[in-house]
Parts: structure tokens; sequence; C-alpha cells
């Protein structure tokens, strides 16, 4: 029973800081079958198998085993649904042959030194989200721009010069 109990706290706290703290997992997040396994889903897997063996065995009196069973399966469901749901808002982010390195946007979440921000970005028109890395701290609301994609969902920015051109320049197409 202690077991199902800590399963459900470690698991919902993590999926709650994932949530709370968008792309916390960003740098260890596992990627399999397009999305269908990250770290999130399979935190909230992880805690609502803790929960449901801790319900049947303190609400309905069952066994050990028999709360086990019933928490892999309730894991199981999770896993799909929320891979499921994954893949969907995925599919649904615009596909887009521009180039994100040039492109500029602003802060949404403070960068830290050493750390990971937010930041939204114009791509051929359309605003996207993604988890920002620079070389010092940003503040909520600096202009900023695409120095290199780390990744499908991460980019490394500068800010941009107030007074003056960006530190890297892109032509536009014509």
């Amino acid at each position: 029973m202690t077991t199902f109990l800590v399963l459900a706290i470690v698991g919902g706290g993590l999926c709650l800081l994932s949530f709370l703290v968008d792309g916390v997992f960003e740098a260890l997040d596992v990627d399999i079958a397009g999305g269908f396994l990250s770290l999130t889903s399979l935190s909230g897997a992880v805690a609502l198998f803790g929960l449901s063996g801790f319900l049947a065995v303190e609400s309905f009196g069952w066994s050990g085993s028999a709360a086990a069973g019933l928490g892999a399966a309730v894991a199981l469901v999770t896993l799909v649904a929320v891979g499921s749901l994954v893949r969907l808002l995925r599919r649904e982010e615009p596909e887009t042959s521009v180039a994100i390195v040039g492109s500029r946007g602003h802060v949404t979440t403070r960068v830290p030194p050493g750390g990971y921000g937010e930041v939204h970005l114009v791509l051929a028109g359309t605003t996207v989200k993604r988890t920002a890395t620079a070389a010092g701290p940003l503040d909520r609301g600096t202009r900023v721009e695409v120095l290199a994609e780390l990744s499908a969902t991460a980019v490394r920015v500068v800010p941009l010069d107030v007074e003056g051109p960006a530190t890297t320049t892109r032509e536009e197409p014509s």
C-alpha cells in the first residue's frame, strides 16, 4: 500500500511540474514512437498506477497483486490516451519549410542563466512556441532572434539589439 502511495505522489508531482513549468523535461525527454511515450505521459501513468492501486487496497480491500493488475491496466490506458493526444497535437502544429534560424519573436517565460525558458516566434506568418536557451538571462518580453535549432522544440536565442539590427541577418524571400 505504501508503494502505491509513493508512486502516486512522485508520478503526480512530476506530472504537475511538467505542466506548470512547460519544457522542464525538454533536455531529458524521451521521444519514442513519435511522442507516444514522453516523460510527461510516463509520469502520469505512474501517478495513476499508484493512485488506482492505493484506492483498490484501501477502499475495496483488494490484495496487492490484484491492485497492481488494476494499476497496470489504468497506466496502460493512460499511456494510450496521452500518447494519442500528443500525436494529435503535434499533427496540428503548422508544418513549414521556413528555416527557424533567423526567425524573431519574444520571450514568454524567463530564460534563466544556463537554463530553459519559452519564446514565441513568428514562422511563415504563424506564431509558434519553442523552448529556448541563451548565453545569458532573458526576461519576459525581450525580443529575440534564433541562432540555432537544438531540437524540434528547442532553440538557442540572442536578444535583439534595441538600437540596430540583430546579430544575425536573414534575407526574406521575395
